[in-house]
């Protein structure tokens, strides 16, 4: 494993589609979702305090069958463009000063900014949370590694569809891009 450590001068944290749309597969208020919002908001809370850019992810909705591509194969239609699929959920609702990338692949890099925003911000350090950590988490955070930014997967602020495919996705962030932390330890190390 790396020895990296997360740094408030070099870090920005990614919250990864935490929109209502994707969070309708979990039972609201009861695990794993309840305690991975309230460990996002715990991240979230100190990333402002300490100045850590803020970048969050968010699908369109009303993608159309071109947008969508081969997402539409394996996903179907996608989300309608209502406020109710789209909404990041509360607590994290993003502010005015926060980045809120246009999300049209599992990666997050993928047709953004994000990259050359890194740049801009001297940014070299990412830390991932949300949603699905096999998915677009594991993709953004390998696409992170393949840029050269040191990426963190914070294991207790990632859901997926079961325990078994979390369980996967840290192991296979932990062999192949990422440090695997939980929140208690990134903010440890921000805070420090």
């Amino acid at each position: 494993m790396a020895d990296w450590r997360p740094n408030s001068s070099r870090a920005a944290l990614l919250i990864h589609d935490m929109q209502r749309y994707f969070l309708d597969f979990y039972t609201a208020d009861a695990p794993p979702i309840a305690q991975v919002i309230d460990n996002i908001y715990r991240l979230l809370s100190v990333a402002r305090r300490l100045h850590v850019p803020v970048f969050y992810t968010a699908q369109p909705g009303d993608m159309t069958p071109q947008q969508r591509g081969l997402l539409h194969s394996l996903w179907g239609s996608g989300m309608n463009g209502s406020q109710e699929h789209k909404q990041i959920v509360p607590p994290l609702t993003p502010l005015e000063n926060e980045w809120v990338l246009t999300k049209w692949r599992y990666s997050a890099f993928f047709n953004s900014p994000l990259l050359s925003t890194l740049h801009e911000l001297k940014c070299d350090q990412l830390i991932v949370c949300g949603v699905y950590a096999h998915i677009g988490c594991l993709c953004t955070a390998q696409e992170a590694y393949s840029n050269d930014i040191e990426t963190f997967f914070i294991a207790d602020a990632l859901a997926d569809f079961s325990e078994e495919k979390h369980r996967l996705a840290l192991e296979i962030a932990a062999e192949t891009s990422s440090v695997v932390l939980s929140t208690r330890q990134a903010i440890d190390a921000l805070e420090h």
